[in-house]
């Protein structure tokens, strides 16, 4: 994932995030639910946007400390307005990297791990970070996010075209990671089924709720003609505009002794300091790209 460029689309499309992400909204209810009715002093939230997630945080845990963190400037505005007057401690940090020196009870994040380079060293840190038999708990979303879509794409290419949920994590891989430093690990998946008019409202949609991450292949330009020839192959296919959201739900416990966590560590921060390597290569190369999605 080109991290610059999901900061950009977050940061540009800010104002309009809250009216185009009722997925996110429904997803940080079944989050909460997850929590059951676990009392949390210390709660670090990663990817917090707008705040949606935050406020519903505070308002069942109004005596925690909560700790939100966010890549993008403008979001952090928005959730800051929100929770004004609570306590609430906004940080404007790529979670993925994040080092904080304190512990936490709680590590709960809503749709934003999709984006990590690696989930791997991310949750090695996130772990650290955890007081021993803390928790974590978040959604992400899956490979099979807006498959309708890549389908139509094929079907009118003559070829695979990868969408930037094309590189999501499946649940297996999903939850062997997490196995690495947690325990009591349960997994839980939701399709989601949005309807739209039009084609260019799916693009909108995607654009300003920023699940659109890093967009389509470099070469495939989308005009008004091929919007047109895409949106009759998708009707024809699906019989309307149906896009599916394929949502994870994970949570586990931090192991008391963490048996690979700490041997896997190692391997983990490599992995994203490669993957991390090669979207600093990227950046300048997808700063020039200009597509709808």
């Amino acid at each position: 994932m080109n991290k610059s460029t999901i900061k950009n689309n977050f940061s540009r499309n800010a104002r309009f995030y809250d009216q185009h992400s009722n997925v996110q909204a429904d997803c940080s209810e079944i989050l909460l639910g997850l929590l059951d009715n676990t009392s949390f002093k210390s709660i670090l939230e990663i990817g917090c946007g707008t705040g949606t997630y935050t406020a519903r945080l505070f308002g069942r845990y109004p005596d925690a400390a909560i700790t939100a963190v966010d890549i993008s400037k403008p979001m952090l505005n928005i959730a800051e307005e929100k929770l004004k007057g609570t306590g609430v401690v906004f940080i404007e940090a790529d979670g993925e990297n994040l080092s904080l020196n304190r512990h936490f009870d709680l590590v709960t994040a809503n749709a934003s791990f999709q984006w990590f380079a690696g989930i791997d060293a991310a949750v090695r840190r996130f772990s650290d970070m955890l007081e021993d038999g803390g928790r974590i708990c978040f959604s992400i979303y899956g490979p099979e996010t807006f498959k309708e879509f890549r389908e139509t794409l094929k079907e009118y290419l003559g070829r695979e075209t990868r969408l930037s949920s094309s590189k999501f994590a499946e649940a297996e891989s999903l939850k062997k990671e997490l196995g690495r430093c947690f325990s009591d690990i349960e997994l839980i998946e939701r399709s989601y089924n949005r309807e739209f008019p039009s084609l260019l409202d799916f693009l909108r949609d995607i654009k300003f709720s920023g699940t659109r991450g890093s967009g389509l292949e470099s070469e495939v330009r989308l005009g008004r003609y091929m919007l047109s020839d895409l949106e009759k192959i998708y009707i024809k296919k699906f019989g309307k505009i149906k896009v599916t959201h394929q949502v994870f739900f994970l949570r586990g416990r931090k192991r008391m002794t963490p048996r690979n966590c700490e041997q896997n560590s190692v391997i983990a921060s490599e992995r994203s300091e490669r993957g991390n390597l090669k979207d600093r290569h990227c950046e300048e190369a997808e700063g020039r790209r200009s597509n709808l999605l």
